[in-house]
């Protein structure tokens, strides 16, 4: 799964949390307004319907890749029962994503079941699945959004950060999704070698035919703990980059959203400890996080219900450990590395 670069996403996750879509369920849980704990349901699910992947990127937050799904994966009806419950609790918004989503074998049967139901679904996908067929379907069922990854503006640039994807297979798909009227976003990862082709890949985006474009920092967890060498910008690079996308925001302001986040992680946690965000991070085995830059586990959705999940998700954020493992990101921002050592809380 692509690693959380949107304006929440770097925190909420889940190839997950993505511009305009989660905005409107995040930002209902901001100071002075209604909290999480004040809700009978989640307003976002983010939802990692499996780890397998066919490119093998170096900076997934989640290692997906060839291979890689989980053995313990949820089956038919553990999908099916997740969407069900999400859907009779009335959860606004869903997102799907993986790893690759549309490679689960009933990824449409799914996408077509929620939006019959009532949610507001949207894809989070690495583009190379986007045929004029399936971006037709993926109309026809009422999908709300699209969110495709584009860490480049060339393809040299991409087909380095996106291991076994292929630029103009995914800018076809782009193209694609759009022509079907699908709205679109594009999200953007940046590294020490692609942070100069952002104002390009916003063009590129406004091209073809995106509404948002969705950027911050790369997050060092999953692969890119070992590819850290490679991927992290210089501050240099990074004010360079975010006073590109200043600049080409000002630039799209009637035309597309360009949103870029510079918050550092630690600050957003702590926003995160005061407010928590209505939203549950599902993994493709069941087992849902707090959020996606942390590692806790607050329910199993094999052997718990999704509204027994929330409960535990309201009380869970008052769990002493999960603000101890905040305030120590702040002596060892590299514990973010441990997220994928799910603590149960």
């Amino acid at each position: 799964m692509d690693d959380a670069s949107d304006p929440r996403r770097a925190a909420d996750g889940g190839n997950g949390s993505s511009g305009d879509f989660a905005a409107q369920a995040v930002q209902a849980v901001t100071p002075g307004s209604t909290t999480a704990g004040e809700l009978n349901a989640p307003l976002y699910l983010a939802w990692q319907l499996t780890n397998e992947c066919n490119f093998a990127c170096l900076h997934c937050i989640e290692q997906s890749g060839p291979g890689r799904a989980f053995r313990d994966e949820l089956d038919d009806a553990g999908v099916f029962r997740v969407m069900r419950q999400a859907c009779e609790l009335e959860v606004p918004y869903i997102s799907l994503s993986g790893g690759e989503p549309m490679l689960h074998s009933r990824f449409f049967d799914l996408v077509e079941y929620g939006a019959e139901h009532g949610a507001q679904l949207k894809i989070e996908t690495n583009g190379q699945y986007l045929t004029k067929e399936n971006c037709q379907r993926l109309k026809d069922a009422g999908v709300r959004s699209v969110q495709v990854s584009m860490d480049g503006a060339s393809r040299e640039t991409f087909n380095k950060m996106r291991v076994r994807g292929d630029f103009d297979e995914v800018v076809q798909g782009i193209r694609n999704i759009a022509e079907a009227g699908v709205p679109l976003e594009i999200n953007y990862s940046p590294t020490k070698f692609n942070t100069h082709e952002v104002g390009q890949a916003v063009d590129l985006a406004y091209e073809l035919g995106a509404q948002s474009f969705i950027t911050g920092k790369t997050m060092y967890t999953g692969n890119a703990v070992k590819t850290w060498h490679m991927l992290v910008p210089s501050e240099e690079q990074y004010r360079e980059y975010f006073m590109t996308l200043r600049a080409k925001k000002a630039w799209y302001v009637f035309d597309m959203n360009v949103h870029f986040h510079e918050m550092g992680l630690l600050n957003e946690m702590r926003e995160r400890l005061e407010n928590p965000a209505a939203l549950l991070i599902v993994l493709p085995n069941g087992l849902v996080k707090l959020i996606n830059a942390l590692p806790f586990v607050c329910g199993d959705l094999r052997t718990e219900s999704l509204e027994q999940v929330w409960g535990n998700f309201q009380r869970a954020w008052k769990d002493p450990r999960v603000a101890n493992f905040v305030a120590e990101l702040e002596n060892d921002p590299g514990k973010t590395a441990e997220l994928h050592k799910w603590i149960y809380v």
